[in-house]
């Protein structure tokens, strides 16, 4: 029986991007400004770990082979998951291409919705891997 790699790798990504912006919100809510910091580095971590978690993703797939029927896409495990992580790699970007983005209340108000919206799209991803492996 073949080993399923994906389930050892999937809760790394989850936990640090959701920290990210759960790091964020604390920061503005308190002032914090160093905890800007914090939340960049562990957003950096949940691309390192997202990538073995695609990759091993990927692998488990050709166990299982539903990653090829993308119709509906929101209904695809796989196809969600990666909407998540180009969505935080957005924020990522965006992030480091505008340094006073937590300057203008205007632009972390967007920045904090649009973060809060990718959370929310890589939990229901999440939930919809956990439906696939039968854990739910």
């Amino acid at each position: 029986m073949p080993v399923e790699w994906h389930p050892l790798f999937i809760h790394f990504p989850i936990a640090l991007f959701s920290s990210a912006v759960l790091f964020d919100f604390i920061s503005i809510l308190f002032n914090k400004t160093e905890l800007l910091i914090v939340s960049w580095w562990v957003m950096l971590l949940g691309f390192v770990s997202g990538v073995f978690a695609i990759i091993t993703g990927f692998i488990d797939d050709n166990l299982i082979g539903h990653f090829n029927d993308i119709s509906p896409f929101w209904q695809n495990h796989g196809w969600v998951q990666i909407i998540s992580i180009l969505g935080f790699l957005s924020l990522f970007i965006w992030r480091l291409k505008t340094p006073n983005l937590f300057n203008s209340r205007k632009l972390m108000l967007l920045y904090m919705t649009a973060g809060l919206i990718n959370v929310g799209i890589l939990f229901y991803g999440s939930h919809l891997g956990a439906e696939l492996a039968g854990r739910i």
